[in-house]
C-alpha cells in the first residue's frame, strides 16, 4: 500500500461491524472529538505529523505499530501532553484552552496503568467518582465491581490485585461519572475472553447513551468486530480512515484475519 490515507466509500452505507452504528450518527451530530492539523515532536522525531479526523458517535478505532503515534495522540486529547501545533477539542471545548471543562467529558484507560496502591479498589472508585464531579454511590460501585467478577475483593489494598484485576478496576474508574467520551489505550491487555465480552456489551451500551469511543489495541478480532471506523498511524501519519469491511475491500484480503488488512496499512 502505498503513504496516501485511504478513505473509502459514502457515510450512507450499511454498517460493517455488529456493534457499529455510528455512521448514521456522524451525519446528524457535531463531532464529540475534533482533530485538526495536530504535531507533535520530541526533538528530531516527528511522533505524530499533522493529523486531523473527527468522532463522532461511535467506537472509533486507533490503530498502529508500537511507535505510530498512537499513546501520544491519546495522551494530547486527554491534556497529558500538548501539541506543538493544531487543535484538538472535545464537544467543543478545546483541550488547551478550557482544560478543565474538557477534561470532565472524558473517561481515560492509559496503556501504562497507575492506581493508588494503598486504597482499596473501593476507596479508589469513591475517590475517582467524587473528582468527577458525583456523589459516590456503594450501591452503584457493588453492581460494577460484582459486574466484572472483582466484587469480593472490592475492599482490599489495590496493591494485592492481579493484573487482570487492576485493568478492571480502571475500565470501572474510566466510565465513571457518564463521561461524554471513552478513551481507551489498550483496554484489553490483561483481561479474560469473558471480561472481553462484557467490555464489548459495556461499549454498546455506553455508544447507545449517547457516548463516543476512540479505543486502541492490537486484538485486531476485537477491533474489527466494535468499531464502525478505524485510523491507521503510519509514522505518525495517517495511512487510512474507514470502515473495517471497505479497508478490506480495498486490499482485496476479504477471508483473511483483520491483522493482515491491518499490516498492509500500518507497515507498507
Amino acid at each position: 500500500m502505498s503513504g496516501k490515507s485511504v478513505q473509502t466509500g459514502s457515510a450512507g452505507d450499511a454498517p460493517g461491524a455488529a456493534i457499529a452504528s455510528g455512521e448514521a450518527r456522524e451525519s446528524a451530530s457535531p463531532p464529540v472529538v475534533s482533530i485538526a492539523n495536530v504535531t507533535k515532536r520530541y526533538g528530531d522525531l516527528v511522533a505524530v505529523d499533522d493529523v486531523s479526523f473527527e468522532v463522532h458517535g461511535e467506537i472509533l478505532g486507533l490503530l498502529g505499530a508500537n511507535g505510530a503515534g498512537k499513546s501520544t495522540l491519546l495522551k494530547m486529547l486527554v491534556g497529558l501532553l500538548r501539541p506543538d501545533s493544531g487543535r484538538l477539542a472535545i464537544d467543543g471545548h478545546d483541550v488547551r484552552l478550557d482544560a478543565v471543562e474538557a477534561r470532565r467529558l472524558v473517561g481515560y484507560l492509559p496503556e501504562d496503568l497507575e492506581l493508588y496502591e494503598r486504597l482499596t479498589g473501593r476507596e479508589f472508585l469513591r475517590f475517582v467518582t467524587g473528582i468527577k464531579g458525583s456523589a459516590p454511590d456503594d450501591a452503584v460501585l457493588d453492581s460494577a465491581f460484582d459486574e466484572f467478577g472483582i466484587l469480593e475483593k472490592a475492599d482490599h489494598l489495590i496493591k494485592e490485585y492481579s493484573l487482570g484485576m487492576r485493568k478492571k478496576t480502571g475500565l470501572i474508574a474510566a466510565m465513571a461519572g457518564s463521561p461524554r467520551l471513552l478513551v481507551l489505550d489498550e483496554p484489553l491487555n490483561a483481561l479474560d475472553a469473558q471480561t472481553m465480552r462484557l467490555v464489548e456489551r459495556k461499549l454498546e451500551a455506553f455508544l447507545d447513551a449517547g457516548g463516543a469511543v476512540i479505543l486502541s489495541s492490537h486484538v485486531m478480532g476485537f477491533v474489527e468486530r466494535v468499531c464502525s471506523r478505524v485510523v491507521v498511524l503510519r509514522n505518525g501519519r495517517i495511512s487510512a480512515n474507514d470502515r473495517p469491511d471497505r479497508l478490506r475491500e480495498a486490499t482485496g484480503l476479504a477471508g483473511a484475519p483483520f491483522d493482515d488488512v491491518f499490516f498492509r496499512y500500518a507497515l507498507g
